[in-house]
């Protein structure tokens, strides 16, 4: 899966690093960075680069993903921006069976969209006969054909009648769970309520690789059971009512606090080993200077809240062991990604630090890849944060 994007000079983002979950959906103002996040990974995995997106148009764009721990940077330069290979890093073979299919806000054609299904699977050199794949789809008509275009194929296809917008929906979902059968794909799809059924929704996200999702209604924000990203353009304290706005369904579900977004796969994943992550959603604040105001602000709206930080803050009840959520990685794995040399694991984040030669937020951004792939039901760090629960857990039986 891809554990985090990092996206420099490419139109919201001047250099930034987003940490994905296993799905993920986004909200936030707009300009906060929502579909440059999924442009963002159609530029890195199909090359598609609209110059007037560029930020500064002297210096390259660049989108470095880490999947599957593994660091793959891709770099296109000016004038033209064409992905240039030798200033790009990582083994990009490893990539070949990655398909990304970005769903734009404006939903294509249906015809367009069914060749972007097609084109998942076949190529010029791999085409199936016409009449097999289309007689699953009525309601195209019957001479439809495979032609030569642009050094590839597309079926040339017409619609039998002009379907509502309910009918595409329907539609466009059948295509997409067909093309993903057997494939390893990555799908974005920006507003995903102008484009795909909210009744089938979940089935499409869970057929594919890794899913990101933006969405402005409340019914698919407030079901989504993944992860939950706010993205703010300036400020969390000036935008805050674009988390609380569309979540009225959820005030149920406790909100479990953390400092940053580095911090939000490690409380994600300890949930998942402790089998409570439909109990609650992670938030990340920006911060832990931010973790009282969003207490405060949460709880005027009525919604349990559960702050946790790391050890060297003060300012909550419930404070991890160590001083760094870092601090947890398996000094093994530090070594291996950071050429380190420790002999057994740091105590503080000053020896932390002060044996990698990279910078902090780089640091952050690797291990906050380690807990998806690496922890589990004994590591310490998951099971300090069963004890917060259960010691908040059994205080709200008691009130």
């Amino acid at each position: 899966m891809i554990d985090s994007v990092t996206i420099e000079n490419f139109k919201a983002f001047k250099n930034e690093t987003l940490v994905l979950g296993n799905h993920t959906l986004f909200i936030g103002t707009n300009n906060s960075g929502k579909t440059t996040l999924l442009e963002a990974l159609d530029v890195f995995f199909n090359h598609r680069l609209d110059i007037k997106d560029v930020r500064n148009k002297t210096k390259p764009v660049v989108v470095e993903c880490l999947i599957d721990e593994k660091r793959y940077r891709k770099v296109f330069v000016p004038p033209h921006y064409h992905f240039d290979v030798r200033a790009s890093e990582g083994d990009f073979e490893d990539l070949m069976d990655i398909r990304y299919l970005y769903m734009p806000k404006k939903p294509v054609r249906l015809e367009h969209f069914f060749n972007q299904c097609f084109a998942l699977h076949y190529t010029a050199d791999n085409n199936p006969n016409a009449n097999t794949v289309l007689k699953k789809y009525a309601f195209f008509e019957n001479d439809a054909r495979l032609i030569h275009k642009h050094e590839t194929f597309v079926f040339r296809v017409k619609l039998r009648n002009v379907p509502s917008d309910k009918e595409k929906k329907r539609l466009r979902a059948k295509m997409l769970k067909d093309a993903s059968d057997g494939l390893r794909i990555y799908l974005g799809v920006d507003e995903i309520e102008r484009s795909l059924p909210f009744e089938t929704y979940r089935n499409i996200v869970e057929k594919v690789e890794q899913a990101f999702i933006v969405s402005k209604q409340k019914r698919f924000i407030n079901d989504f059971p993944y992860t939950f990203h706010p993205l703010y353009k300036t400020d969390i304290q000036k935008e805050f009512q674009n988390v609380t706005d569309p979540l009225h369904k959820t005030k149920k579900k406790p909100f479990l606090l953390v400092e940053g977004k580095y911090d939000v796969p490690w409380f994600e994943s300890a949930l998942v080993h402790l089998g409570k992550f439909e109990d609650y959603r992670v938030l990340p604040c920006g911060g832990s200077g931010n973790i009282q105001f969003v207490e405060r602000q949460l709880k005027k709206a009525r919604y349990k809240t559960i702050a946790i930080t790391d050890g060297d803050t003060n300012t909550t009840d419930y404070r991890l062991k160590r001083e760094i959520i870092e601090l947890y990685a398996d000094y093994e794995f530090v070594n291996a990604k950071f050429r380190a040399g420790f002999k057994k694991q740091p105590k503080t984040k000053r020896d932390l630090f002060k044996a990698i030669s990279a910078h902090d937020d780089e640091v952050k951004r690797v291990l906050a890849s380690y807990p998806t792939h690496h922890l589990h039901k004994s590591h310490p760090f998951v099971e300090e944060v069963a004890s917060i629960l259960q010691t908040v857990e059994k205080k709200h039986k008691s009130l």
